[in-house]
């Protein structure tokens, strides 16, 4: 069996699997990968998009810089994702997605964080500041109903004093 980059003491760095969340080490200086738990395949180059780029799925654990001339129509997962052109599509983003003062993005987006220049322009849901799916903490458990005690009685809300609030 061949030996990794890793088991010969080479550089590598540690990159979440766009399709499944697993991490991965991976060599410096390797372009793709397959994932060791999916056995899908990583892309890890960053893209400069500088013309019309329509695809199904545009995946990517490195980065994408959308140039003023770039159009790109695909649902994108990214690393760090900058717009200078025009994207239409969902948008989930490890790290952080800059809409340049030129940029303009339609879509949802999922990242961490989220950099709007004066004059870029977004319409879509946002999520932001939020850990990808496999990395967020497990939900607390649900509290425990709270059991009326012998001492306190409730009382029908038709008893409780009636009050009004004027908003306006």
């Amino acid at each position: 069996m061949p030996m990794t980059t890793a088991q010969r003491g080479g550089a590598t760095r540690t990159v979440i699997c766009t399709h499944c969340e697993q991490p991965n080490s991976v060599a410096r200086r390797a372009m793709s990968v397959f994932c060791s738990s999916c056995r899908k395949r990583l892309i890890l180059e960053d893209y400069r998009i500088d013309s019309y780029y329509a695809v199904r799925d545009f995946s990517t654990c490195g980065d994408i810089v959308v140039e003023k001339g770039g159009f790109v129509v695909a649902p994108i997962k990214v690393g760090n994702l900058t717009i200078k052109g025009k994207v239409q599509g969902q948008v989930i983003a490890r790290g952080t997605v800059l809409i340049d003062k030129s940029g303009q993005c339609k879509g949802d987006i999922e990242a961490a964080g989220l950099i709007i220049e004066h004059g870029g322009s977004y319409d879509g849901r946002l999520r932001i500041g939020c850990a990808p799916p496999a990395l967020e903490t497990p939900e607390a458990p649900a509290p425990k109903p709270i059991q009326p005690s012998a001492k306190k009685k409730a009382r029908p809300m038709s008893a409780a004093p009636e009050t009004s609030t004027v908003v306006g």
